[in-house]
């Protein structure tokens, strides 16, 4: 759990840790790079919104703060409630100080990790943050600095980088080139880099100095506008290159014949451990964690603060070769000793290990196929494959490919899946009953190619099936928000139906809420029909259903299936103790350009008056009708944008005036 969506050394471990940790791991945060990288790295991410990063500051910027950190603990008690994770990892000051009041201690909840990157920022947080350190399970600092400033119990365990990526880095360019890294921000102190070289460039006429890092936050954009200023006048003017974010530290770091690090409180520096490891010396600030990592056999430290003193360590290093290229291969040689990944790893694996709260074998899937369907689905089907291969290897995976002209079935075939190419778009329901005609596994989960799994908990689902009574069972379901997706509902038409129409459901009293919308509860419930972006039943189950019906092409053939199972008496029980990912809508969204509000009604009228009769089907008019009308009265009183409640009404009222009959063809789609 993340705070906050930048990137940097801090997020560069925790993805290096999430990555290689042995169990299911979950990346929440706010959008942006560290989403992205953690997606890249085969992550499933929970996408937290933005919020400001400063925590100190006049009256207004300190209720900001409280505000957003009262926003990021519910976010932390809704997705330890709906994940039920074994271990909460609070990366940061922040998420720390969200997750300790709601979980640490609380029966039920994960055991809290807090993982702390910085020093204490001032008295009164560090007040709250030392409180919140002694109720987690454990703490881990990276430096002894941070653990000196902080003055509780914690563990040490310093980042590190893989020493072979860097060992590729080249002979340095001896070009007086000098390389500042890190993000733009003022516990970096970069102004002060740019005085120190504006110093020691009358010595060094030919010095160049590389700001390499992006502006952390409004406060950071600013900041780069006072460098960039400061470093077009004279004494600067040329010698300065504002070189952005840099995808691979190392990189810049080939072009660079030193580092220099100016912040005076920095917890760490993995910069400065990256330098070393390329075999470029480092100067730095002698102060806080600097202090552990350069000394002088790999670098020259410098007393803090102070441009001067470091100006004249720019000049000894800048002037002699012979003496960089010895500090260089000294400092290659103390990366290898301290600061090895592989070192770093074991030692969160073993703390982690430490605090779970029991050793139990993930099942491995055996007994189970896994069947989607795909329509050009190339940009999400990679996500749900290698989510199964990680978390259920011994699963079966169908790709039922329903015309797709963008090689998702080829990327099926090489990542190992059983692939059934129909050769047109036939639609999700005949797609589905052509991959179940293929199954021999007793167990069957459908799924929508957009859906990834976040662990192993659809094998459990599958063994209460194969072992329970008949019925078809629907996970929990998270959007890409951390919200929960709408997954299980009341029969069309029903007085549930009906109790929503009439008010928000956030007003009713809880047992009754969960009564009218069985998908918010937290214990197994049965529902009226369950969203077919994930099913799970005994595979007999569903040929004996069909499951689809074949004549629909597209929507509401879930609830269609749900009205038809429940007259042939096999229940639908929403199922929370199962949890996936759902993006919704991938394919559909692109060919429509949107929701397509019209075909929804159409399909929902049609399958309610062909499963439940005219009666149910006014029934259901109205209390579509009702609902749409009570939230655009509501969200007109608040003040809030209610566009997409028009046009659903808007649709109904459209559909109504055509005779209840479904869309049964790609080409009448079309049409």
């Amino acid at each position: 759990m993340s705070y906050s969506g930048a990137f940097g050394g801090a997020e560069r471990v925790l993805l290096d840790v999430a990555a290689n940790y042995e169990g299911a791991v979950t990346i929440a945060c706010a959008a942006g790079e560290l989403a992205a990288r953690a997606r890249d790295r085969k992550l499933p991410v929970v996408e937290l919104p933005a919020r400001p990063l400063e925590l100190r500051g006049p009256a207004p910027t300190r209720l900001a703060a409280a505000r957003a950190l009262g926003a990021h603990a519910r976010e932390i008690r809704r997705l330890a409630r709906d994940l039920a994770p074994e271990v909460l990892v609070a990366w940061g000051a922040r998420s720390a100080l969200a997750a300790a009041p709601g979980l640490a201690g609380k029966p039920g909840a994960p055991a809290l990790v807090v993982q702390l990157n910085d020093l204490v920022p001032g008295p009164a947080i560090g007040r709250a943050l030392r409180a919140a350190c002694r109720r987690a399970t454990a703490v881990i600092v990276p430096s002894r600095a941070v653990a000196r400033d902080l003055g509780v119990p914690v563990t040490v365990i310093p980042p590190a980088v893989d020493l072979d990526h860097f060992a590729a880095v080249p002979e340095p360019p001896n070009k007086a080139a000098v390389l500042v890294l890190g993000a733009i921000t003022d516990v970096k102190q970069p102004g002060l880099a740019l005085e120190a070289a504006a110093i020691a460039s009358r010595d060094i006429p030919e010095l160049a100095l590389t700001l390499a890092g992006a502006p952390l936050g409004e406060d950071g954009g600013r900041l780069l506008a006072r460098l960039e200023r400061r470093g077009g006048e004279p004494d600067l003017a040329g010698r300065v290159h504002f070189a952005g974010q840099v995808a691979d530290p190392s990189d810049a770091l080939a072009a660079a014949d030193c580092l220099f690090h100016a912040g005076s409180r920095e917890a760490f520096g993995l910069n400065l451990v990256e330098a070393l490891a390329s075999g470029r010396p480092v100067i730095a600030p002698a102060s806080a964690g600097p202090l552990e990592i350069v000394d002088d056999g790999c670098g020259r430290l410098y007393r803090p603060d102070d441009p001067e003193a470091a100006a004249r360590a720019l000049v000894e290093l800048l002037a002699d070769g012979e003496l960089r290229e010895r500090l260089g291969r000294a400092g290659r040689e103390r990366a290898r000793e301290c600061f090895d990944i592989r070192k770093t790893r074991r030692r969160y694996a073993e703390l982690l290990g430490s605090v779970h709260p029991a050793d139990r074998r993930a099942p491995e899937g055996s007994g189970i196929a896994l069947v989607t369907v795909t329509h050009n689905s190339a940009d999400d089907l990679p996500r749900l494959l290698d989510s199964a291969a990680r978390h259920l290897p011994g699963a079966r995976v169908v790709v039922v490919d329903s015309g797709s002209s963008d090689g998702s079935a080829g990327l099926a075939r090489e990542r190992g899946a059983t692939v059934i190419e129909l050769g047109e778009n036939a639609g999700f329901g005949r797609g589905s009953n052509a991959g179940l005609h293929e199954v021999s596994e007793p167990v069957t989960v459908l799924l929508n190619p957009d859906v990834e799994l976040l662990d192993s908990s659809l094998a459990r689902a599958a063994e209460e099936v194969r072992n329970g009574p008949e019925r078809i069972l629907g996970p929990l379901v998270l959007l890409p928000s951390g919200e929960r997706q709408d997954s299980a509902h009341a029969p069309p038409g029903s007085g549930a139906e009906l109790a929503i129409a009439l008010g928000p459901p956030a007003l009713l009293p809880s047992p009754l809420r969960t009564r009218v919308q069985p998908w918010r509860a937290t214990s197994p419930r049965a529902a009226g029909w369950l969203v077919g972006c994930c099913l799970i039943a005994r595979t007999e189950t569903l040929r004996r259903l069909g499951p689809f019906d074949d004549r629909l092409f597209l929507y509401a053939e879930d609830m269609e299936l749900g009205l038809r199972a429940r007259e042939g008496g096999v229940e639908q029980w929403f199922w929370p103790h199962a949890r996936v990912l759902h993006r919704a809508a991938h394919s559909s969204a692109r060919a429509f350009g949107g929701e397509p509000f019209e075909l929804l009604a159409r399909q929902r009228r049609a399958i309610v008056a062909m499963r439940l009769g005219p009666q149910s089907l006014r029934r259901d008019d109205i209390a579509q009708a009702v609902t749409f009308a009570s939230r655009i009265s509501l969200k007109t009183l608040l003040r809030r944008d209610a566009g997409r409640e028009r046009e659903q009404l808007r649709a109904l009222r459209a559909a109504r005036r055509e005779p209840p009959d479904p869309v049964v063809s790609a080409e009448e789609l079309e049409r």
